[in-house]
């Protein structure tokens, strides 16, 4: 009657050619994603730790102002500096730091993430409190060294590289 709509075509051989080195499956990490890493995490450290110091409202440093203000509608001054929002912004900054140990980038990333959460805090109490005050300068910065340590927290990571199929692979 005709022709069949498909042919199987069975192959012949799985691999290049014969004396071919067998290929392994291999792993490692990217120099210059590492690099990439370190520079965006330290970036990010310097945007944390720098807009600590800067202005979170009019006339009110984050080293000066009371932690509370994650939390409640009231922003007042502290003399305590260990109690302050810039003092938390100082730490995460420092943990950034830390985490460029560990290889698989997580605490950076949970820093990262730490530091917008921290914002994000900080905005919805402002935007809850009577005031028309916005964000100073000072919490845009550490947003910024947020997202550049969270971004720095992805790269640098482990990368695996397979053997493409039909390639012979070496068993140790």
């Amino acid at each position: 009657m005709g022709e069949p709509a498909y042919e199987h075509v069975t192959r012949t051989h799985t691999h290049a050619y014969e004396g071919a080195p067998p290929v392994a499956a291999t792993s490692g990490y990217s120099a210059a994603g590492l690099a990439a890493r370190i520079a965006l995490t330290l970036l990010g450290t310097a945007g944390l730790i720098v807009g600590a110091f800067m202005d979170w409202l009019v006339g009110m440093r984050g080293v000066r102002m009371d932690d509370r203000a994650f939390i409640q509608t009231t922003f007042t001054t502290t003399g305590q500096f260990w109690r302050t929002v810039g003092f938390a912004m100082i730490v995460l900054g420092l943990l950034a730091i830390v985490g460029l140990a560990p290889r698989s980038g997580w605490l950076t990333r949970l820093v990262g993430t730490l530091g917008i959460a921290g914002f994000v805090l900080f905005v919805i109490e402002l935007y809850r409190a009577p005031t028309d005050q916005l964000p100073g300068v000072g919490a845009w910065v550490c947003l910024a060294g947020g997202i550049v340590a969270m971004a720095g927290g992805f790269l640098g990571t482990r990368r695996v590289v397979a053997a493409p199929a039909g390639t012979l692979t070496a068993v140790e």
